[in-house]
């Protein structure tokens, strides 16, 4: 029978077995000796280690840190070993210099820790067929006045934790496992012990929920891919997807077509098209539930979810729901029909037999609204039997002449944590808060109240649509914001974690570390300011590296009201050069981290010139601003002449395969603006991500144009600067190679060549004289 949590180092090391079965003997008793014994269970397993190794006797008079330090530099350590034994070490010093009055809370910590060691340990050096147990919490043996303070000191959401410990101290079994409690959301053939209602304005919590789950958890965890709620369908609006509802332009686009449309005789066959999961089944679901007098009058057939008949394709099936608008019905027809399509699908349709024999006039219709042509923004056209809205133009942000702003994403994120009776998430929250729950998640809940993390949270959304070009769904971004609140490691309990483990999970590290849960969090994490160079982080870091006590530099440049709990632990930490390099790099990240969004400071330190130059140039581009666009035409110049280099002004190389001569052409271009678009709002919403520059021959005829986007930007800034592309450059930035060799077609190699001895640097020209057809060959 098992006596103790580590009986399993009892046959190949009882040293180390009898020391943690004294400790589970005291546990309840004197936790503050705990503590300290843990701190020498620590060190007596290293010895073991080394013992392990002949080349490393030599480190046993090391300090513990020193140790701890040596192992890990030599990758006998883990990183996250390193960090086990970094908590070891920290509670144990601090039992060893302070008295403690309440040191249960703490000895839980200390205790987990042992745990992974010991286990880490056995399977490196004890037994190769070694299957570590399940942890299981400390069993009292006596004392239940102890209890009671473990109720009175921690959460009631661990209430029935210690009730069963209560219990197994008057049973007669040796050992009671007590259920790991994971804050898991129940399922259907739980047995429930409790059944609890919680009812808002608009929306019901009916959670029947054990004693100690959290109810806000359950509501988060709607917002994932996976989840029910994440199905859309047009025929079903649920109150939760009411409430979280966020109306956006398009929607008003819809609700005037809808109102032109009803009163008209003739059939109308409105296409609301878009891309998967951007929201034209919950759109659609949303008017039936709000607006029935409009909708009722139409059919609707949304292409990803109905089909006639399982043997006939998507595009046998639209031939079908389209025959009221083909060419030979279309004017006798008084169909309505709403379309809601991907644009994949649309493409195929038309360039399907179908549409070519018998459905031309609606392919004429959707060739003039331009919604396949990536440089053109969709035209909301409407005739008397077509029109078209399409999602892909309707941006989630607006562009405005003093940078970007999300009314989206910014509604979207208060919605969720308004403290409104009508919002369940706040409701779940409050719930939580009352039966003293805690997690992970109520701690980056309660940061996301903050209008600065918001605010950085929706900064950082743009900034990826911007610089990488992500397509955001409203499906994904609902299951961003669970990822950023929830970490993915489940097993991991907020009860008995320590400062190290908290600090990982918390909202500013999720949304950087969790590459591996989504395509947006891995593009994301390409914009990580940790890879910011700036003389400020340079300075906060070797602050951090330098402190006695790590919490005095967070405090000197991060804003930590907000993060109370976690501030009082972190003080407990110490010297910053006493942690392992896998706490440092974590805390180094941290702090950069926290900077982005608690920072003390007013002033924007993750300022980026580049990028809040190119959304500048962005507006004035698409509102057909030619003087806004003057410095970027000039730039576009530079880079053409510096991106083949140049011999002298406004001359060229065409040729620099020779290593002795060279040759350059003369090339005189000038600013194209007929492509420009007018558009005369302050605020936009539907816009071209990339900004169309064009530049004529000197006759200024003959335009050629290309799509600047903000990595061909970033290159032509730093060409600008004196950076000189490399190979991979140029197959990255292969659009504008092949525009710069249109470009070169307006130079004047017919008439005037340019050669450039390399050895000498003299000038050489050759040139045509066309009314005497003679050529001049002569030194500059």
């Amino acid at each position: 029978m098992q006596t103790h949590n580590f009986i399993f180092l009892q046959n190949k090391f009882p040293k180390l077995a009898e020391l943690c079965e004294n400790i589970e003997e005291i546990f309840y008793q004197d936790p503050q000796t705990v503590l300290i014994k843990g701190r020498i269970f620590s060190e007596e397993l290293l010895k073991e280690v080394t013992n392990q190794h002949d080349d490393l006797l030599s480190i046993d008079n090391l300090r513990l840190v020193e140790r701890i330090q040596y192992l890990e530099k030599e990758e006998i350590l883990t990183n996250q070993i390193a960090r086990s034994f970094d908590t070891i070490r920290y509670l144990g010093n601090k039992a060893s210099h302070k008295y403690l009055e309440y040191g249960l809370d703490q000895a839980f910590k200390m205790h987990k820790r042992l745990f992974e060691i010991a286990v880490w340990f056995m399977e490196v050096y004890g037994d190769y067929s070694f299957v570590a147990p399940k942890y299981k919490y400390p069993q009292p043996k006596s004392n239940p006045d102890i209890v009671n303070k473990l109720e009175e000191k921690l959460t009631s959401s661990l209430e029935e934790k210690f009730e069963l410990l209560l219990q197994a101290t008057r049973a007669t079994a040796a050992t009671v496992e007590v259920p790991d409690k994971k804050l898991e959301a129940p399922t259907e053939d739980r047995e429930y012990l409790k059944n609890e209602k919680l009812q808002t304005a608009n929306y019901e919590l009916n959670f029947n929920l054990k004693e100690g789950e959290s109810y806000l958890l359950q509501e988060l965890s709607k917002l994932k891919e996976s989840s029910q709620e994440a199905i859309e369908n047009s025929n079903q609006f649920s109150l939760f997807k009411e409430y979280l509802h966020v109306k956006r332009s398009i929607q008003d686009d819809l609700e005037t077509s809808l109102l032109s449309s009803v009163t008209q005789e003739n059939s109308k066959l409105i296409f609301l098209c878009g891309s998967v999961g951007d929201g034209k089944s919950h759109l659609l679901a949303y008017m039936k539930n709000k607006h029935p007098e409009l909708v009722n009058e139409f059919v609707i057939h949304n292409d990803a979810t109905e089909s006639f008949d399982p043997h006939k394709s998507s595009l046998d099936t639209l031939a079908e729901v389209l025959q009221p608008f083909s060419d030979e019905n279309i004017e006798s027809s008084q169909e309505k029909l709403i379309l809601a399509i991907n644009l994949g699908v649309l493409h195929n349709f038309i360039e399907s037999t179908y549409c070519k024999e018998k459905f031309k006039i609606l392919a004429d219709f959707i060739e003039k609204c331009k919604v396949f042509e990536d440089s053109m923004i969709t035209q909301n056209r409407n005739d008397c039997n077509f029109q078209l809205i399409s999602f892909s133009d309707y941006q989630p942000f607006e562009l405005t002449d003093s940078g970007p702003e999300s009314q989206y994403y910014s509604t979207l994120l208060e919605k969720i944590i308004s403290p409104l009776d009508t919002n369940p998430f706040y409701q779940a929250y409050r719930k939580d808060k009352d039966n003293k729950i805690r997690g992970f998640f109520i701690e980056n809940y309660e940061l996301l109240m903050l209008p600065q993390v918001r605010k950085h949270v929706v900064n950082l959304l743009i900034q990826v649509i911007i610089k990488h070009k992500t397509i955001i769904s409203t499906r994904a971004l609902l299951n961003f914001i669970h990822d950023i609140l929830i970490p993915a490691d489940a097993n991991v309990e907020y009860f008995n974690a320590d400062v190290i483990q908290k600090t990982e999970r918390l909202l500013p590290n999720l949304i950087f570390e969790g590459k591996e849960k989504s395509p947006l969090l891995a593009a994301i994490s390409q914009l990580d300011p940790i890879h910011v160079r700036s003389s400020l982080f340079d300075q906060m870091l070797i602050e951090l590296n330098n402190s006695i006590n790590i919490r005095h530099t967070f405090e000197q440049y991060i804003d930590l009201e907000s993060l109370e709990e976690w501030d009082s632990e972190i003080k407990e930490l110490g010297a910053f050069q006493e942690l392992s390099n896998a706490s440092c790099q974590l805390f180094n990240k941290t702090l950069i981290r926290f900077s982005a969004f608690l920072s003390k400071s007013e002033k924007e330190i993750f300022n980026n010139e580049n990028y809040n130059d190119y959304l500048i140039y962005l507006y004035h581009f698409n509102v057909g601003n030619r003087s806004g666009l003057k410095k970027l035409y000039k730039l576009l110049k530079d880079s053409i002449f510096l991106w083949n280099g140049k011999p002298k002004d406004n001359y060229i190389y065409i040729d620099k395969s020779n290593q002795d001569i060279q040759v350059a052409q003369y090339l005189n271009i000038y600013p194209s603006f007929s492509h420009l678009p007018s558009n005369s709002e302050d605020k936009l919403n539907r816009f071209h991500l990339t900004i169309v520059l064009a530049y004529s021959d000197e006759n200024k005829k003959n335009p050629v144009s290309i799509d600047i986007d903000y990595p061909l930007y970033e290159m032509m800034v730093n060409i600008s600067k004196g950076y000189r592309p490399n190979k991979k450059d140029k197959e990255d930035c292969i659009q504008f190679v092949e525009f710069i060799d249109k470009i070169m077609k307006h130079g004047n190699k017919e008439t005037e060549l340019m050669f450039i001895n390399l050895q000498s640097n003299a000038l050489f020209k050759l040139t045509y004289d066309e009314d005497y057809e003679e050529f001049t060959f002569r030194r500059e």
